[in-house]
């Protein structure tokens, strides 16, 4: 099994996971420990799928989830951002990590299915 600490994909999505602890732990109680708390399990989950992804030879369920769970980010940071609790700034920047992450995956996703499909 390969080292998974290297790909891109890793480094991007551990990028996001720093930048919600970071972004949402000033959050009021009301929506720190609602929303602001699965937003860091989702990021962890990421994190987790990488790793599930990396040893097994069917990377496409892990890679869909870690989409998934990629999305559930998105949506949650965009209900903070509408309900003014999430300056736009932290709104910005972790939209903007999310990109990354989802377009890494993506690639991944294609990668994988083309060697299933051929293999």
């Amino acid at each position: 099994m390969a080292d998974y600490y290297h790909l891109n994909v890793y480094k991007v999505s551990y990028k996001l996971l720093v930048a919600v602890c970071h972004d949402t732990k000033n959050l009021n109680k009301e929506h720190k420990y609602t929303i602001g708390e699965k937003i860091k399990e989702r990021a962890f989950e990421i994190l987790l799928n990488i790793y599930r992804a990396n040893k097994n030879k069917d990377k496409v369920k892990f890679i869909e989830n870690a989409l998934d769970d990629t999305e559930y980010i998105r949506l949650s940071i965009r209900l903070l951002r509408d309900l003014n609790v999430l300056n736009e700034s932290k709104f910005a920047n972790i939209n903007e990590i999310i990109e990354d992450v989802s377009t890494q995956f993506l690639k991944w996703g294609e990668c994988s299915r083309f060697r299933v499909s051929i293999g």
